[in-house]
């Protein structure tokens, strides 16, 4: 294998991982504390005359329902009435509130130059890969972008990269958060291919 080939191979693992996210980072991050209210103990009521009592270890409600079904040998009764529970307890809730710095990715692809329907192979151009910029914000909206191709802004929202090149995306959210990434990308020497899900050199050895 000659020493294009290696680099050729090089380039074909870079590009097999050709997603690079920045950001979504908590910070700012608080913690609240609140105490949640519930109700217990036990609880008692007549309903028709009859006694009825029922504990009761834990309930969100202070009202709660008894209820009570007899058999008196002919006839099902059914004995049923409302009253508060005569105990409070109260929990302690440790909430978390954080903000998120914004999402900065730089993805890149190969170009599709043809498809062979006979060999289901798709063809890539060479020397050149298509460099993508995508952004957001989980907790908000994204206020600024600003993006540079070897210290040139463009406001595209891709670019060819025909040589290796510094990409660079920066961005800004509504809570003055800022991510700033920078890739350098190397667009392949020589001709690639996918295969059977492979991407691959065409015309290589692996054919």
């Amino acid at each position: 294998m000659n020493s294009i080939s290696k680099l050729a191979i090089v380039s074909l693992g870079v590009l097999s991982a050709s997603a690079f996210a920045a950001g979504d980072n908590k910070i700012n991050c608080k913690t609240e504390t609140s105490q949640i209210k519930y109700y217990y103990g036990w609880a008692s009521c007549h309903a028709s005359g009859k006694y009825l009592q029922e504990y009761v270890s834990r309930s969100s409600s202070l009202w709660h329902t008894i209820e009570e079904t007899e058999f008196d040998g002919i006839n099902w009764s059914t004995y049923r009435c409302t009253t508060t529970l005569p105990q409070t307890g109260y929990d302690t809730h440790n909430s978390e509130s954080c903000q998120y710095t914004p999402k900065a990715n730089i993805t890149e692809h190969l170009v599709q130059s043809h498809y062979d329907r006979r060999t289901d192979t798709t063809y890539y151009e060479a020397g050149v890969i298509v460099a993508d910029f995508t952004y957001s914000d989980r907790d908000g909206q994204v206020q600024k972008v600003e993006k540079w191709v070897n210290g040139v802004s463009t406001t595209r929202g891709h670019v060819d990269i025909t040589s290796t090149s510094t990409v660079r995306l920066r961005v800004t959210d509504n809570d003055g958060n800022v991510t700033d990434t920078t890739r350098t990308l190397t667009p392949p020497m020589i001709e690639q291919c996918r295969r059977g899900g492979m991407l691959v050199l065409c015309g290589d050895d692996f054919f």
